[in-house]
């Protein structure tokens, strides 16, 4: 039977290890395949294992593995049991692995199916260093580009993967401390739902639009005199973008892989880039570490590591960085409408007033203002809750 992966929006595999978009197949010759997301760290936590289903195009999302048994066990014999919640396989218990232990997952599905990965040994834990910052020309236009340092003296460490979450500080152009609130009918002659003005109760003008790594990044140092990474660019933002227009932070983490890892993720990132379409009956098929421990003509997608990780955040200003740029234009297009909220012609919806309700009740668009006359100026939402586009809470690697 021959079955086609397609690395969907250049880089359909890499939701299995830090994206969410999902794995898919296309639906000619179509054959579910399992897909395994499992990265054990060195981080006291309860870690986690994702496991799904492969899916059709005309389908509207991946099937989440319930019902499996799912464990991790090292050299020892011991084991550590991980129970579903929701669609993830959370470890029972916080653990730190044992650099001197080596770990292997295994899973038994609801089928009656099992599998397990390689022993994998946690990699040698090599601190990120610095991260600096360089205004780089990105055809035509210029930018600011992220970089990683870091350094291990054994040298031992050899290959690096980053990924990265980061944040940028907004507020919204039209913003108004008093937002409209529709109560219920006041037992007038009329019927009519009630129109209040009343403070805002949650802070809505400044935001933290969120984002983070969609890609694989990788590079090592084998081949050079020493296992050291210098300025390696994790992150390339145009100076247009609006996520840098007031103050932006990253927060930069770095896995220290083992070679077979660094090999995965780094065949996953060639074909991804490429849009590859690849057959499961070719020799070359994308293999992971991890087998059906019965039937090894099975194809199972995923990798379970065991990696070293560290982190490292920067934060800065957009005129810190282009300081003769001039404030980049609000992404978004900002209508206005006048409405007179003493308008209460009949039959909805005719009135004024009942478009300030039907407009609030529709989360379409709020109080910005009023007139010379009092009337409600009332405008796109995006452009006066910036929770619309954001979140009023700032990431926990936020630096003022």
């Amino acid at each position: 039977m021959k079955i086609f992966l397609r690395l969907t929006a250049a880089f359909s595999l890499l939701c299995l290890f830090g994206c969410t978009d999902p794995y898919v197949l296309q639906t000619r010759n179509f054959e579910s395949a399992l897909i395994i997301e499992a990265s054990i760290t060195n981080e006291l936590k309860q870690h986690a294992v994702k496991i799904s289903r492969a899916y059709r195009l005309e389908e509207s999302g991946p099937t989440f593995e319930t019902g499996a048994s799912v464990y991790v066990q090292d050299d020892l014999g011991n084991v550590i049991d991980f129970e579903q919640q929701d669609t993830m396989y959370v470890s029972e218990n916080a653990f730190l692995p044992d650099a001197a232990r080596t770990y292997s997952l295994h899973i038994s599905t609801s089928d009656g199916n099992s599998y397990s990965s390689t022993a994998e040994k946690l990699t040698t834990v090599t601190p990120i260093g610095n991260l600096s910052r360089e205004i780089v020309s990105m055809g035509g236009v210029n930018g600011v580009q992220i970089r990683a340092n870091t350094f291990d003296p054994t040298g031992n460490s050899k290959y690096y993967r980053y990924e990265y979450e980061e944040a940028g500080r907004f507020a919204t152009p039209n913003y108004f401390e008093t937002e409209v609130v529709v109560g219920p009918d006041d037992s007038d002659e009329d019927n009519f739902e009630e129109i209040l003005l009343q403070p805002r109760t949650e802070q809505a003008h400044v935001c933290y639009r969120q984002g983070k790594s969609k890609s694989v990044v990788l590079t090592t140092t084998t081949g050079l005199g020493e296992d050291r990474v210098v300025e390696f660019p994790v992150r390339t933002i145009a100076d247009t973008s609006y996520i840098v227009n007031d103050r932006y932070s990253i927060k930069v983490r770095q896995y220290v892989q083992s070679l077979a890892s660094y090999t995965f993720y780094k065949t996953l990132s060639e074909l991804s880039s490429i849009g590859n379409i690849l057959s499961q009956t070719q020799p070359g098929f994308f293999y992971g570490n991890v087998r059906n421990d019965d039937n090894s003509e099975e194809k199972v997608i995923g990798f379970f590591e065991v990696s070293s990780v560290s982190e490292a955040v920067m934060a800065f200003d957009y005129n810190e960085v282009f300081p003769n740029n001039l404030p980049i234009p609000w992404p978004y297009e900002c209508s206005n409408r006048t409405l007179n909220p003493e308008n209460w012609s009949y039959p909805r919806p005719l009135g004024d007033a009942h478009v300030i309700i039907d407009l609030t009740q529709a989360g379409t668009m709020d109080l910005s203002g009023f007139d010379a006359n009092g009337w409600f100026i009332m405008t796109s939402d995006q452009c006066v809750d910036c929770r619309v586009t954001g979140s009023n809470v700032p990431p926990p690697y936020w630096q003022n």
